[in-house]
């Protein structure tokens, strides 16, 4: 019985450890601006902590290591009392994982590879004192499934997102998006303001109004908001956008054309804005060749 508990005892050690190295490996890389996930879900998680994705690879770290010191300590003096508390400690680090998971498929809508492979250390790290002999991980993987699934039954509350004020157009892209390329240069041959903004940030707000796709247009006009996804809609809206002929005036013998400036307000730099027929009509379909998804490279 005891060999038996020390092979188990074995195996959460190293499951510890390889755990421990994973998180210190992305803490490393972080330090550098690289990650081990690259997934949009991964920004998405790091935008939802309060102090930053530190603060949960230090948790991570510390939970792993504090795992794997109690384990060691008894290996070598058997204490009832240590085991239960380590039986805490994983009971309480299932439950928190059962609410990231729950976070991400029920909030977020997103998967974050760095955080189910945290998760998927957790749980084995569960199962290895679950066969060991240790009953107390079953309430932890009930306490996993309960926080999961209240995820599921708690409707979740609308965020607010503090869009830039007085920006007329929004302009929402990737940097491996080669349609958002495109548009952002006909934005600067046409002269036309808009301000850019990478969808890292706004990809849950963006999910919550339907849209999955860069580039992503949003006509931020004080009584109306429209949002324009794809390079053909885009293209389409800055189309009408262009100045309109005013009708000719003699002077002096001379042909000239009034001329009328729009309001600075306004974020646009042609002569004159005439609302399109696009904002206010029913827009043909858009192809999906002038899209790329949020999260996937497009280049």
């Amino acid at each position: 019985m005891q060999t038996r508990k020390s092979r188990f005892d074995a195996s959460f050690l190293i499951a510890a450890l390889l755990a421990s190295l994973f998180v210190a490996t992305e803490i490393i890389l972080n330090s550098f601006g690289k990650s081990l996930c690259f997934s949009e879900g991964c920004a998405l998680t790091v935008q939802s902590v309060r102090y930053g994705d530190i603060s949960i690879f230090l948790a991570g770290l510390g939970a792993f290591l504090l795992l794997g010191v109690l384990v060691l300590i008894n290996r070598t003096r058997r204490n009832p009392g240590l085991d239960r508390f380590i039986n805490l400690v994983l009971v309480l680090a299932l439950a928190s994982e059962g609410f990231l998971m729950g976070y991400l498929a029920f909030r977020l809508h997103a998967i974050c590879l760095f955080c189910i492979m945290i998760c998927s250390f957790m749980v084995l790290l569960g199962l290895i004192r679950l066969l060991s002999g240790e009953r107390d991980l079953i309430a932890g993987f009930a306490a996993f499934a309960a926080m999961f699934l209240i995820q599921y039954v708690i409707l979740p509350a609308g965020v607010p997102v503090d869009l830039p004020a007085g920006e007329r157009l929004i302009l929402f892209y990737s940097k491996d998006c080669k349609h958002c390329t495109e548009i952002i240069k006909e934005f600067d041959e046409r002269n036309i303001h808009a301000l850019h903004k990478p969808v890292s940030g706004y990809a849950g707000f963006l999910k919550n109004m339907g849209i999955e796709h860069v580039p992503t247009l949003l006509v931020n006009d004080p009584y109306q908001k429209v949002f324009l996804t794809g390079k053909d809609a885009i293209l389409r809206y800055l189309v009408s956008c262009s100045p309109a002929k005013q009708p000719e005036r003699q002077q002096n013998g001379k042909k000239q054309v009034r001329q009328h400036t729009v309001p600075a307000a306004s974020g646009l730099s042609v002569d004159i804005f005439q609302q399109p027929s696009l904002l206010t009509t029913p827009s043909p379909s858009a192809s999906e060749a002038g899209m790329c998804k949020e999260e996937e490279a497009c280049k």
